[in-house]
């Protein structure tokens, strides 16, 4: 024991004596590096916010994380969704709102790679009919083996009034019982009639002819509703950029503005975004303004209290120095020895001004301590680094166990955490032993006049609790064991949306999805080696009970293609008359386009008759909007014989139109059968990979948000796919993994804190008196918590080491300072207990300023962190000076 404090002694002599030399020159290197090392650090230290980086892919379910995403690429979409009232109405809106933001978002290739939303002919390449269902494809050759003759005629025609004519005939042959257009083929025709009219009525106004009229390649597209047609989905890839916080900041804003520009054109549609990516965005938004704005209140509130203790602003303005210093190297020691930081050590700041301001403290307030009791300046600094250095070095180090115990954690972000800031507090150790007692030289008063001694800051008003100690122990003992079931109350929350913050749309859309959809931003990814392999274990995955839906190739490799391609041969000699070329007609004249809009108008009205009787309201509505137009139009004519010549415009692109569709029908009425090498492009870049093999997605069909359903779902894939990965499976393992790193971090730091403590003074009892605040601290915090229904989560559980560090620290001021002055001495009528409640209240301060945090995992961390210091205060104050009045004899 004496060998260890004279080694102490004399490594302290050894820091005193090289301070005490040239203080001046101290401070000019000390701020140098800091210099060197802040500027250096902001030019090169690279931030790498990748979420995949921050576990081990060393770890089996990584590593198969990892190699699905090197195969299949990113898939991390942002999900725009789309709220449909239902009906057609609904349906059209959404899609109008789609289209809207599609594209708006097409004009920021900056921002956005690709957006998913829907499935257009053209999409489909020459096999689109193939992607149909049989009927389907039997009504679309039915159809054009219908209207063959009728095209054939008008493209040796090539006139306007001529195509009317065309289309009044099929609709009369139709009527009168012969071959016409299936259900499903009325709407879409209809629809081009309805806008042949309006361009009509247009055209003889003297408006410019629409682009596109007759599009066949972009007609009738599958937008991406749900099963329950009540959200359309847009599937939104941002450019990411790694290398800075906020990873889709820009695009996040972008497709943000664009929603709203969307909302402003198409009104009364409701819109949201979420997505992995934008709940971690959403999360860093709103975790970074609750850290700064419980900085700016912490360093305002530390600010007065320190100025309150310590009777000025210059001497805390000197531990704010040498903190900015220490913080300063840490960022060299993190670009040198680690080269970047991650979303975890990013924080390592705010832990150094938790735990590095209180070494300061000390020193400072045995400073003050020594100048009340009258001596100068410099003996008063050397004092306070000679007296308060064995503790404040034995603080620093149990603090420094909690972190570099989890240095070699598979969790890497984690581990780089422990390694930058144990070191960070090494160096905020050595700046309160070296660049603050050289600032207290130089600037506070050494060499000079001794100033008036400074009030001791005591806290004598405690010294009455001390006159029955064994009695004050045993009623704290009663209370404890009063408020002990609170113990069997606490619990592990994993549930991460119960981390966010309330009122955010993105959880709230999140949570619709999960409510009213099949569909899930959290999907499993299963591998298969081969197309038998895909069907076996997609229709395993489809069978399990809480899949709700499974997806793949295979549904997209269309059924009964040979009988659709025999039936699109039959279609595609129906068409051996239809010329390759429109004949270009002159403009129509008034008489002709009259009378060609008259048998239009007159089969309109014989088919409306049939709507009527059918009680088809829709379809009727929409033909009566045609009516209106053709009525409009033979009106004009009517007016103006002369408008007619205005129409060749409009004749023209009906000719380039018709001749493109028809050239287009020509290629994909013989497709080719559909495999896994001419599958629709972006199908085949999501589900098969760059060594061939097929990806599959298994969404749950329970919220697995909430952890014993996430694991019920992983446990069910795990029985039909041991290599499942993806997002559930991720979450899951990564909960366990962090749950378990910090569990093994608090008990294999308060087991060195253990073997530290009985080292340094080779006694049972003063190890277990050191300990003893700690203990009483986290017993009442567990047992309060659990009163509180305040549970552990992935958030606030890493407060638990910390709480560790700061508890033990308390205990080993406090002893140290009982066997320096004695058992007959009062240890109130020191500055001790001052400096020690210093130090719960400036940690208290700086993260009670997260209890207004809207991110509830801040909130609970500060609470955590708040109850937590405060019952390691009151341990401090009154179990462990009654414990040391009772047992302390001797020490």
């Amino acid at each position: 024991m004496r060998m260890r404090a004279r080694l102490e002694q004399g490594l302290l002599g050894a820091l005193w004596r090289i301070v005490a030399g040239s203080p001046a020159a101290l401070l000019a290197v000390a701020t140098l590096l800091a210099v060197v090392a802040g500027l250096a650090s902001t030019m090169w230290l690279q931030l790498d916010s990748d979420q995949d980086k921050l576990v081990s892919p060393d770890l089996p379910y990584q590593r198969r994380y990892l190699d699905v995403l090197h195969n299949f690429g990113d898939q991390e979409y942002l999900y725009l969704v789309i709220r449909s009232d239902g009906g057609q109405d609904g349906e059209a809106k959404a899609v109008r709102m789609a289209e809207s933001i599609a594209k708006r978002l097409r004009n920021e290739p900056s921002a956005i790679e690709d957006v998913h939303y829907k499935l257009s002919p053209a999409d489909m390449g020459r096999e689109v009919l193939l992607y149909a269902d049989l009927p389907d494809v039997e009504a679309v050759a039915e159809a054009l083996t219908f209207m063959a003759p009728a095209m054939s005629a008008w493209f040796r025609d090539g006139s306007l009034p001529g195509l009317l004519r065309q289309a009044a005939k099929l609709l009369d042959q139709g009527q009168r019982g012969g071959a016409s257009l299936s259900p499903d083929l009325f709407g879409p025709c209809m629809d081009g009639l309805a806008r042949l009219a309006d361009a009509v009525a247009d055209g003889l106004q003297g408006r410019k002819p629409p682009e596109g009229l007759f599009d066949f390649a972009d007609a009738a597209p599958r937008y991406f509703f749900t099963g329950n047609g009540k959200l359309l989905i847009m599937r939104v890839m941002p450019v990411k950029d790694y290398g800075s916080m906020d990873v889709i900041g820009r695009p996040l804003r972008v497709v943000r503005k664009v929603i709203e520009e969307a909302k402003a054109e198409v009104p009364g549609v409701q819109v949201g975004l979420t997505g992995r990516p934008v709940l971690a965005a959403d999360e860093m938004d709103t975790t970074n303004a609750d850290m700064t704005r419980a900085s700016i209140v912490a360093v305002i509130a530390v600010g007065l209290l320190f100025w309150a203790v310590m009777g000025g602003v210059r001497r805390p303005a000197f531990i704010i120095a040498a903190l900015v210093m220490a913080i300063a190297w840490t960022f060299g020691f993190a670009l040198l020895f680690v080269g970047k930081l991650n979303l975890l050590s990013i924080v390592f700041a705010l832990v150094l001004v938790g735990i590095g301001v209180d070494f300061g403290v000390h020193v400072v307030m045995r400073y003050n301590e020594a100048e009340s009791e009258g001596l100068p300046p410099a003996q008063a600094v050397q004092t306070a680094m000679i007296r308060t250095g064995p503790s404040v070095v034995l603080g620093a180090v149990t603090s420094v166990c909690a972190f570099y115990i989890v240095a070699g954690s598979s969790f890497l972000g984690l581990a780089e955490l422990g390694i930058i800031g144990g070191t960070g507090i090494l160096f905020c150790l050595l700046a309160m032993l070296t660049v603050l007692p050289a600032e207290l030289l130089v600037f506070g008063g050494g060499g000079g006049k001794p100033k008036k001694p400074r009030r001791l800051r005591s806290m004598n008003f405690l010294n009455p609790t001390l006159r029955r100690p064994g009695a004050l122990l045993l009623l704290i003992v009663a209370v404890t064991a009063a408020l002990s079931p609170g113990l069997r109350r606490v619990h592990f929350n994993y549930n991460l949306l119960e981390l966010q913050a309330k009122g955010l749309a993105s959880v709230e859309y999140e949570h619709l999805l999960i409510q009213e959809s099949d569909e899930s931003t959290w999907y499993s990814i299963h591998t298969a080696r081969s197309l038998d392999d895909l069907k076996k274990l997609s229709a395993r995955l489809a069978a399990l009970p809480g899949v709700a839906k499974v997806e793949s190739l295979l549904d997209y490799l269309p059924a009964d293609q040979p009988e659709k391609i025999a039936l699109l041969e039959d279609a595609d000699a129906s068409m051996h008359d239809v010329p390759l070329r429109v004949r270009r007609a002159p403009a129509p004249s008034a008489d002709a386009m009259d009378a060609a809009l008259g048998d239009m108008a007159n089969a309109l009205s014989a088919l409306a008759e049939k709507l009527f009787a059918a009680g088809a309201v829709d379809e009727l509505a929409k033909l009566q909007q045609t009516q209106d137009a053709i009525d409009g139009a033979r009106k004009t004519l009517e007016g103006d014989k002369s408008s007619a010549e205005r129409l060749l415009p409009l004749q023209r692109v009906v000719e380039q139109d018709v001749e493109s569709s028809v050239a287009w029908l020509r290629r994909v009425l013989k497709p080719e059968p559909v495999t896994s090498r001419n599958v629709i492009s972006t199908v085949r870049e999501t589900f098969v990979g760059k060594d061939g093999a097929y990806q599959i997605k298994a969404t749950p069909k329970e919220n697995v948000w909430e952890f014993d359903k996430l694991q019920d779902y992983v446990r069910e894939l795990y029985s039909v796919d041991p290599g499942a990965t993806g997002a559930p499976i991720s979450v899951l393992e990564s909960s366990k993994l962090m749950r378990w790193t910090f569990l093994w971090a608090a008990g294999a730091t308060l087991f060195l804190v253990a073997l530290l403590l009985w080292l340094n003074s080779r006694s049972l009892k003063i190890m277990a008196l050191s300990m003893l605040p700690l203990a009483a601290g986290l017993v009442w915090l567990l047992e309060l918590m659990g009163w509180c229904g305040l549970q552990f989560n992935l958030a606030n559980f890493f407060a638990v080491p910390i709480l560790i560090a700061i508890g033990v620290d308390g205990g080993v001021h406090f002893l140290s300072r009982w066997k320096e002055m004695g058992e007959h001495g009062s240890l109130f009528s020191t500055n001790t207990p001052a400096a020690v409640s210093l130090s719960y209240a400036t940690t208290m301060i700086g993260f009670g300023g997260l209890l207004a945090a809207h991110h509830q995992g801040l909130a609970s961390l500060g609470l955590v962190m708040v109850v937590g210091s405060g019952t390691g205060l009151l341990a401090c104050l009154f179990v462990l000076p009654a414990a040391l009045k009772l047992f302390g004899k001797g020490l």
